[in-house]
């Protein structure tokens, strides 16, 4: 009758949107492991033990999964394939328009988290910046260190040319000119660091605002639960030194580099983000 198990409840899973995590996380096919699982669960609500997510199973399972999902949204979290994810910090999600990424079919496997900057004084203009050019990032980090998710990491996003495929987009909210320190003021912020010696394709670059150290708190924090959900190595680009590469690396260029990126990593038209010490914030992670 094992047969007839496996595909009545395959049957029920399409019917009814459910998956065999919902009985336990570590359970994924349609076997003997689940349909035990499933006896288990309807012996512990009176309901028949047939093994079977029939109507009143389904019920049941639904009613449970719905108040697990409440539950972890009271916490702060990251949406991964429309599922909530927890993080140790403040998020808003603000979803950015349709048709400016592509929507993935299926689940997506990300190697590599590509860090930019927005040139923008506020995560709300690089939104605003993004949907009128049509483009996207996944998230960008903003002045106060609060986390704007504008896209689910399972689709697409715009943002990195030839590896968009392959990626994830994080944005650190920066103006990059130093003019704009008089805005940071105005708008109750410390004055941004100003970094006088980044060197970007082996170029000295002329001084540029820096990062807020919470936005680097809210960095570590992001890519850390980024790189622990899809099993992305805590590693950068590095000479054999061990210093941080801040030039093209080829292999990040063709999306075949396991870690974090720098945009500059990608190609020689783009220098962020540059001064920002990538090296020292993921081995601070370890």
């Amino acid at each position: 009758m094992n047969w007839f198990k496996r595909y009545y409840n395959k049957k029920s899973s399409k019917k009814h949107g459910w998956h065999p995590s919902w009985f336990a996380s570590y359970l994924s096919d349609f076997n003997e492991e689940l349909q035990n699982a499933i006896i288990k669960f309807q012996v512990g609500y009176d309901l028949v033990p047939d093994g079977l997510v029939g109507p009143m199973t389904f019920r049941r399972l639904f009613t449970n999964h719905e108040l697990e999902i409440e539950e972890e949204k009271s916490e702060n979290h990251i949406l991964i394939g429309g599922e909530p994810v927890a993080i140790d910090w403040d998020v808003e999600i603000d979803m950015i328009k349709p048709g400016a990424f592509r929507k993935y079919r299926g689940k997506r496997k990300p190697n590599m988290i590509v860090t930019h900057w927005d040139v923008c004084t506020s995560a709300a203009s690089c939104k605003k910046v993004l949907e009128k050019r049509n483009i996207s990032t996944h998230f960008c980090i903003d002045n106060d260190g609060v986390i704007f998710q504008y896209l689910d990491p399972n689709d697409i996003g715009w943002h990195a040319g030839k590896v968009n495929n392959y990626s994830i987009g994080v944005d650190f909210s920066n103006a990059y000119y130093t003019k704009y320190n008089s805005i940071y003021k105005k708008r109750g912020f410390s004055e941004r660091p100003v970094l006088e010696n980044s060197m970007v394709h082996g170029v000295k670059l002329k001084p540029h605002l820096g990062y807020y150290k919470v936005q680097i708190e809210a960095y570590k924090q992001l890519i850390k639960t980024l790189c622990e959900h899809y099993e992305i190595p805590l590693v950068v680009p590095t000479t054999e030194s061990g210093d941080l590469i801040t030039k093209v690396h080829d292999e990040a260029a063709r999306g075949k580099f396991d870690g974090i990126v720098c945009h500059y990593h990608l190609t020689r038209g783009k220098i962020d983000c540059a001064g920002l010490e990538l090296k020292k914030i993921v081995d601070s992670l370890y």
